[in-house]
């Protein structure tokens, strides 16, 4: 019965530790997001962007072809943002 007691606990922390690493990761992804969108279109205001807005934005211009469409696509969809 420890043992059982003992395994549960030891689960119960794993958990308790991947979801407060995964909810890290998350913040950290929008920040990767809108550095990226920053490189892709220098004079757009990303940082004005929220951690959901930049990840989208990101997400939209990934189906673009060229470089310009990719800018233009990121400087439309941050004004519409704003």
């Amino acid at each position: 019965m420890k043992r059982f007691i003992t395994l549960t606990a030891a689960a119960i922390t794993t958990v308790a530790a991947l979801s407060g690493a995964a909810s890290a990761q998350a913040y950290n992804t929008g920040d990767n997001a809108r550095a990226a969108l920053q490189r892709i279109a220098p004079t757009a205001n990303v940082e004005a962007l929220t951690n959901s807005q930049a990840i989208a934005v990101y997400q939209l211009v990934q189906d673009e072809n060229s470089a310009a469409d990719k800018k233009a696509s990121v400087e439309a969809a941050v004004h519409n943002y704003q």
